[in-house]
Formats: C-alpha cells, sequence, structure tokens
C-alpha cells in the first residue's frame, strides 16, 4: 500500500486516536485485575468489539462520546474491583 492511498490523520483526529489507544490499553491492565479468568475473558472480548465497532469512527464529536462513555466504564470497573478487594 502506498502512503498516499493512506488515509492522513488531522492533528485533532491523531490526538483522539492517542487517548482511544491509552484509554483501550488501559482497560485492558485493569481487566487483568479481575479474580476470575473467565469473567476475565468475556469482558476482554466484549471490550475489544466495541472499539473494533468504533475504530472507522471519523466524526469527532461521536468519538468523544465514546472516549467519555469508556472513561466512565473504566471508572465504574476501577470502583467494582476496588469494592471487592
Amino acid at each position: 500500500m502506498s502512503s498516499t492511498s493512506r488515509n492522513i490523520l488531522t492533528f485533532s483526529q491523531f490526538l483522539l486516536r492517542s487517548k482511544s489507544l491509552k484509554l483501550y490499553r488501559d482497560i485492558l491492565r485493569t481487566i487483568k485485575r479481575i479474580p476470575n479468568k473467565e469473567y476475565q475473558g468475556e469482558l476482554k472480548k466484549l471490550v475489544r468489539e466495541d472499539f473494533e465497532q468504533n475504530r472507522q469512527q471519523t466524526d469527532e464529536e461521536k468519538i468523544k462520546y465514546h472516549l467519555t462513555r469508556g472513561r466512565a466504564f473504566h471508572e465504574e470497573l476501577i470502583t467494582a474491583l476496588s469494592l471487592v478487594n
């Protein structure tokens, strides 16, 4: 694939992509703290599907909405884990 056939990101799209990837990694790290391995696997699968489903999203407002939703999910997951321990 030549470099001219790839989509070139604007700076704001680049930043949103970076934030999305960071959130994805943070969520996966948090999921590793779940004691039940079966639940861990199911949750990882659901998170991956959600991120993959929105991977081609280009509308910055929708991306920001999904980031906010993802951060809220991550905070709820952290809170739930702290209650278990």
